[in-house]
């Protein structure tokens, strides 16, 4: 039971009683109803009780009346109801001065009716309130529902949260920002002991009672929804509407996130082109970088430029390709915790794509991480025409962004001059082998055939593998662990092919004159067709 007294006075047939003092407590919550016919009565009254007396146990001493008034005080208890009219007539004034000075309720129960027709009339009343309860929750849970199904990108998602829980709410978001607050209370006084366990919990700021929801989704946390409330039983009977508010909330809160990042990029992506053109400093387009979220920079990261028949100019179109990207990034299971941004430059798909610090170490790592991210690109563009995607080393800080995005104009320039038919193009391949693309093919070819000839004239499945071998070793900068790994041998059979490569080559790979001689014969060979490699 969680009747006032206020309350129960107004039920039938309580009604007919009077309060007769203590009236400054007629806020106390009624939690149970006991019945006094005995003087020990005391020792089993628990807090909130309410207890009704014929007042026979004390009807001899007034001071008797006071002490049982003192000691329910001390106990907790929330009233007193006496029924008048078989051993006294009236309350004593003495009792009445005590209830006032206790605020303590004392109740004249009318006479006419059984201790068990108010009790019961009281339960009755505490269930039909208990069923308003209920059916208030479930109007709120399907206002909660249609709002889940209903909500598009033109709703006030705070504002309906707010209305549909009869609420004031705050938004908090992961980074500590108030993000929306018609609460009682100030930001300052809202995140007074920020920053907070990603728990759920009670706490007061300002003299309100607020009730705090982590908000995530896929593992991620979205920040947190406060709730305002009157008392904790309030609370207690919303608890479950809130955390199911709150899972809305994450769900749109995402939404809202990748709107806005998407706003940040095509703002960035804005900036870029005016810079490119001359129209902007460095300085302005690092300022639109910044908007992309500080977490973000402080993580490596590579760039990347999509190029394809189908990308156009017009900005609806383009705005849907953005969101399917993010869309089908967050349906990926390799890609859904990944936070990447997206946005056209000069008619160019333009991405950042983390990358894992430990794999930025490695370049075949890296590499692998951001093929990855181009296949996918692929993937979902099938039958969209064909796609090349150039993509930058890895890069470190928003300072590096400009530099990312030029190695990926330069991969592109430098793949189209070469009339490169390869779909995923890294920057690293090239920065060495733009510097001489100037060099005839014809020159190339009598280079390799003068470097290689001694390994290729031997069996074609032999000088294959010892190829590959050479080239998976330059590749992983001479290490012979990381090269044993990517082929899936022992790394004394990487050691033992090295050794028959510089016999046959009669060249040492200790030698630094002597690497560079092969780092160019490799580095034509990838130039070359197929067909005149020697």
């Amino acid at each position: 039971m969680h009747l006032t007294i206020e309350d129960a006075l107004m039920v039938y047939p309580l009604s007919e009683g009077k309060l007769a003092a203590g009236i400054k407590g007629i806020s106390r919550t009624i939690t149970s109803i006991n019945l006094m016919d005995a003087p020990d009565v005391i020792n089993w009254i628990k807090e909130g009780e309410l207890l009704l007396t014929t007042a026979y146990a004390i009807r001899d001493s007034p001071e008797e009346f006071v002490n049982l008034l003192q000691k329910l005080n001390e106990r907790g208890a929330s009233g007193l109801g006496i029924k008048l009219g078989r051993y006294w007539t009236e309350i004593p004034e003495i009792a009445l001065l005590e209830a006032d000075l206790l605020s303590f309720p004392l109740i004249k129960l009318p006479f006419e009716f059984t201790f068990s027709e108010q009790i019961t009339a009281l339960f009755q009343s505490e269930f039909q309130r208990d069923t308003r309860r209920l059916n208030e929750l479930l109007e709120t849970q399907k206002k909660l529902v249609d709002f889940a199904m209903q909500a598009d990108e033109y709703t006030n998602y705070f504002q309906s949260i707010t209305s549909i829980l009869g609420h004031p709410v705050a938004i908090v978001s992961s980074e500590g920002q108030a993000l929306y607050n018609v609460t009682s209370c100030s930001e300052i006084e809202l995140l007074s002991h920020w920053p907070w366990h990603q728990d759920n919990r009670f706490y007061k700021a300002a003299n309100n009672l607020l009730y705090r929801v982590h908000l995530l989704k896929n593992g991620k946390s979205y920040g947190y929804l406060l709730v305002q409330t009157e008392n904790l039983q309030e609370a207690h009977d919303m608890e479950g509407i809130f955390h199911q508010a709150a899972v809305i909330l994450s769900y749109h809160l995402e939404i809202i996130w990748n709107q806005e990042a998407s706003a940040a990029g095509s703002r960035l992506g804005a900036a870029m082109e005016r810079y490119l053109k001359g129209n902007a400093s460095r300085e302005t387009v690092l300022e639109f970088a910044e908007a992309l979220g500080s977490a973000f920079w402080s993580t490596p990261y590579v760039c990347m430029i999509s190029s394809t028949g189908a990308d156009t100019w017009d900005h609806e179109s383009q705005r849907r390709r953005l969101k399917e990207i993010r869309d089908k990034l967050q349906d990926h299971p390799k890609t859904v915790s990944l936070e990447s941004h997206h946005f056209y430059v000069m008619n160019r798909v333009y991405s950042l794509f983390p990358i894992p610090e430990e794999e930025a170490k490695k370049r075949r790592q890296y590499e692998n991480s951001a093929r990855l991210y181009a296949d996918l690109m692929h993937a979902w563009d099938h039958g969209a025409g064909a796609r090349t995607c150039y993509i930058s080393k890895v890069r470190m800080g928003m300072e590096e962004f400009i530099d990312g995005f030029r190695e990926c104009a330069e991969a592109e320039r430098i793949s189209t001059e070469l009339g490169s038919s390869e779909t995923v193009v890294m920057f690293a391949d090239l920065e060495f082998i733009y510097l001489f693309k100037h060099i005839p093919k014809q020159v190339m070819s009598r280079y390799c055939s003068y470097l290689f000839r001694p390994l290729l004239d031997k069996d074609e499945e032999y000088a294959g593998e010892m190829m590959h071998t050479l080239e998976a070793y330059f590749a992983n900068n001479g290490h012979v662990n990381d090269t044993a790994r990517e082929l899936f041998i022992h790394r004394n059979t990487v050691l033992y092919r090295l050794e028959k490569i510089s016999g046959l080559l009669n060249l040492d790979l200790k030698n630094t004159d002597h690497l560079l001689l092969l780092k160019l014969g490799l580095m034509f060979r990838h130039l070359m067709p197929h067909d005149r490699q020697a």
